[in-house]
């Protein structure tokens, strides 16, 4: 195999990768009626041009490979990068207290700014 094929192919799986949930709580995998789950967007992205990234949930580093989170069902404070452009340079940082529910399914969503250039506010809405 060259480089460039090897290469080529661990920035695939990195991608594939980022669609992955980061189980936010200790223990065995719980069924997902057990479990909210948070959506946001992949930290590693060429086309699309803004992105709702989770950088932690409740001071746990939430790294590249994860888009979403599974988490237990009450309160949990969240860290949400909002970032513009495809360089992945963070253009806004936002602290979420949340509370959510078993089985259920939320995604981030924000309001810009004008110029969208950055995120006025993030919020969490079932999905």
């Amino acid at each position: 195999m060259t480089a460039a094929r090897r290469t080529l192919g661990i920035v695939l799986c990195t991608l594939l990768a980022g669609c992955a949930t980061f189980q936010a709580y200790d223990g065995e995998r719980r069924a997902t009626s057990d479990v909210a789950v948070i959506s946001g967007d992949a930290k590693l992205r060429a086309t699309t041009p803004f992105a709702l990234v989770i950088r932690s949930v409740d001071g746990r580093n939430v790294d590249v490979r994860y888009s979403s989170v599974a988490l237990l069902p009450g309160k949990h404070s969240l860290l949400i990068d909002c970032q513009v452009g495809t360089s992945g340079t963070t253009a806004s940082r936002h602290e979420l207290d949340v509370e959510v529910e078993a089985g259920e399914h939320y995604r981030l969503q924000a309001e810009m700014r004008p110029g969208n250039q950055s995120c006025e506010r993030v919020d969490l809405e079932p999905s």
